[in-house]
């Protein structure tokens, strides 16, 4: 399972922690891969955002992650089962440990984190407009 940190950001912090990220990335050459053209570009992390919509805190349902952020950020599904899901383990930057269900369903087919969720947002009193941070 990967390392998932979950934090409450304003868009001010998330675009200082994305500025920061680059900069270290550019320092550590250790993290830096070619380009299509030769020239050596940082390796960013594993890591999405999402502006929570109130059908993200609302206590019925669960959180829509888009399809790039859960191929690129969780653990991979086994598509051949009839409902693909997973546990996901996460600690959020108080190093407090969260668990969720990662689950593919619907029609539309989507990702979605279902048991867990609702517990996470209530202790984190998050509301329609927070911003959730995912890093692996």
């Amino acid at each position: 399972m990967p390392f998932i940190a979950l934090c409450k950001c304003s868009p001010s912090v998330l675009q200082m922690f994305r500025q920061n990220v680059r900069e270290s990335a550019s320092e550590e050459g250790e993290d830096e891969m070619a380009g299509g053209d030769g020239e050596k570009k940082p390796r960013m992390p594993h890591m999405f955002c999402k502006t929570l919509t109130a059908s993200d805190t609302s206590t019925h349902g669960g959180f829509s992650v888009p399809r790039r952020a859960a191929e690129d950020c969780f653990a991979p599904l086994d598509y051949k089962q009839v409902r693909p899901s997973q546990e996901l383990v996460a600690k959020d930057l108080h190093g407090t440990q969260w668990r969720f269900r990662h689950i593919y369903r619907g029609q539309p087919r989507r990702h979605l984190l279902t048991t867990g969720w609702s517990s996470f947002v209530n202790k984190k009193k998050l509301v329609s407009g927070d911003a959730v941070l995912f890093l692996r």
